[in-house]
């Protein structure tokens, strides 16, 4: 299939997922946009879960990386609308202290989520090729 495709197809799923938080996660008081935080942090750790280094054996090709971790990780997060909540809450002084825990917890928890997903993308490979050898 044509990688471009994969990406698009894989867009499409991420956006409407990101859609369903947009519409299902609750906002905190002080203007946090929680929705966001959660869909970049999930997309973060999925990202790393998906994009652990190919080991001999495993089961995500590179096609199947294209649509889930390009694709429809890049739908699910959105670094316009995280920037945008942060100006957001800039436009009111009041709400400063917020937009910097976001901006400052998005960066540290996303790569913290991102190291832990590739540490247990790892894993489930290396789970996999023993289950895999003893066959």
């Amino acid at each position: 299939m044509n990688q471009a495709l994969l990406v698009i197809l894989g867009d499409g799923c991420g956006a409407v997922l990101r859609e369903h938080f947009m519409l299902g996660v609750a906002g905190l008081p002080g203007g946090f946009p929680m929705p966001i935080f959660v869909a970049n942090l999930m997309a973060c750790f999925f990202i790393g879960v998906i994009s652990a280094p190919t080991i001999e054996g495993s089961v995500i090709g590179p096609g199947t990386k294209l649509f889930l971790a390009t694709g429809m990780m890049g739908g699910l997060s959105t670094f316009s609308s995280f920037i945008w909540g942060t100006h957001q809450m800039l436009a009111i002084p009041a709400e400063w202290s917020t937009a910097v825990l976001y901006l400052v917890g998005s960066m540290i928890l996303g790569f913290m989520l991102a190291r832990l997903g590739l540490r247990v993308g790892e894993g489930l490979l290396r789970s996999r090729l023993i289950t895999a050898r003893r066959s």
